[in-house]
């Protein structure tokens, strides 16, 4: 009898440890899709998709027309379209930076003007995010914008992150 208790014994332990780390991931993942969960350090481009999911998700509730829906789809679409060109071209400027600091002796001449073009390119995928932003907010009446926050405030309350200042 004792041969067959004792490996299930195991069995349950190790089925217990396992499902015990599902529930604690399964719970991390949760907090982090939180749009304000570390707001100040979650990067634009992940607050702006978001937020988009968030409007697309609720879109019956938020009383989207078709048209709407379809603009929001189409904003979503060309901003990460617009997000690969520019990191993509944020990659090639660092590339050649390297390039140039790899060389025996460094030419400020050449380096100086590649480092205005990264972060310039850098200024400019900032600037696409922010019109993106601005490209939702005029999609939106004023009620369905205060129907989003409060949909935005009552997610936070359940998965127990807080809004960082803003209520």
């Amino acid at each position: 009898m004792r041969k067959y208790i004792y490996p299930l014994v195991v069995v349950f332990v190790v089925a217990a440890l396992f499902l015990g780390a599902a529930e604690v991931r399964a719970d991390g993942d949760y907090r982090k899709m939180c749009m304000s969960q570390k707001s100040d350090k979650m990067d634009m481009d992940k607050k702006l998709f978001s937020k988009c999911h968030m409007i697309l998700e609720n879109a019956k509730e938020l009383g989207l027309s078709a048209q709407q829906i379809e603009s929001i789809k189409d904003l979503k679409l060309k901003t990460k379209k617009d997000l690969i060109v520019k990191e993509s071209e944020i990659d090639l400027a660092a590339l050649d930076i390297k390039t140039e600091l790899w060389k025996d002796t460094i030419d400020l001449n050449v380096i100086n003007p590649l480092i205005d073009k990264k972060y310039d390119l850098k200024k400019e995928k900032a600037k696409i995010l922010v019109a993106a932003m601005a490209g939702i907010k005029k999609t939106l009446s004023k009620d369905q914008m205060d129907k989003l926050k409060a949909m935005h405030d009552e997610k936070c309350e359940m998965c127990g992150c807080k809004r960082m200042g803003k209520k």
